[in-house]
């Protein structure tokens, strides 16, 4: 059976948070009761701290609105940093972080590889990489969570450093937040590395044109994560929202409609801009 369940990134809602118009529970009530949407996508912006109460208080809202945690977005902590010190003080973060993503019921967490842009990433930190992502998949297996990178940023945009690393952690607990066609290069490859180990997406707004097809994709490939709206603009962010996740909920009726077995038809949306 295809799963088509939706999420809004809380990224999305990014420069109310700064202004102090939006924190998590505003977040969690919108998802509710104006976008009526069943799953919710945190970015750890939105938690100021992991002290018990708080995460608490954000768990009993996610129950008492029947809302899911599809996914925790952690930023701050990642993988490699070239300082040893700093490296474990991102390590002992991340599994806070892995604690609170358990308390809260997440079916995914991501954290990124690290390193600078552009540059090539060394043994030395592949090594690191890899045994760091064993270590969480391992506790994470356990938590019932699966956790990975995004393709957002560093090396993470990297396709072959994506499949390497994939390989060489070989863990059922690996996955992989596929941010739509993010890659340095070779864009067709790094979208069927991020496809075959997806375990959730963030559908940006710049995506919007080509967004169906890799739907269909994802879906044809067994894919049962969360297809979430991520908007980036800072400016309007709830009218744009609403547009967004519409436009998500839209293509994926299309394709329901037309079926998964040919290349996605033209999306009636696209047509409408193009007038």
């Amino acid at each position: 059976m295809t799963h088509f369940r939706t999420a809004i990134a809380s990224y999305s809602f990014h420069s109310l948070l700064a202004e102090g118009k939006c924190d998590v529970f505003n977040y969690l009530n919108m998802l509710k009761y104006r976008y009526n949407v069943a799953n919710a996508d945190i970015w750890t912006g939105f938690l100021p701290t992991l002290e018990e109460d708080f995460i608490a208080k954000v768990k009993n809202e996610l129950d008492r609105k029947e809302l899911t945690l599809a996914n925790l977005c952690v930023d701050g902590p990642h993988v490699w940093v070239d300082d040893p010190e700093q490296r474990e003080a991102h390590r002992q973060q991340m599994l806070a972080y892995i604690r609170a993503a358990h308390t809260l019921g997440a079916q995914s967490i991501r954290i990124d590889f690290g390193g600078a842009e552009g540059h090539t990433m060394p043994e030395e930190a592949f090594d690191y990489i890899v045994k760091t992502y064993r270590e969480y998949c391992g506790i994470c297996g356990d938590l019932g969570m699966k956790i990975g990178p995004e393709n957002h940023w560093g090396w993470d945009r990297v396709p072959e450093y994506l499949e390497k690393v994939k390989n060489a952690v070989d863990s059922p607990y690996y996955g992989h937040l596929y941010h739509l066609r993010n890659f340095y290069d070779e864009a067709e490859r790094g979208e069927a590395i991020a496809i075959s180990y997806a375990m959730h997406t963030h559908i940006h707004a710049a995506s919007m044109p080509y967004a169906k097809e890799v739907i269909r994709k994802l879906a044809n490939s067994g894919y049962t994560g969360v297809y979430s709206a991520e908007h980036h603009s800072g400016a309007l962010e709830c009218e744009r929202v609403e547009w967004q996740i519409a436009t998500v909920r839209g293509l994926i009726a299309e394709l329901k409609v037309e079926g998964l077995e040919a290349e996605a038809k033209p999306a009636y949306f696209n047509g409408i801009y193009e007038a």
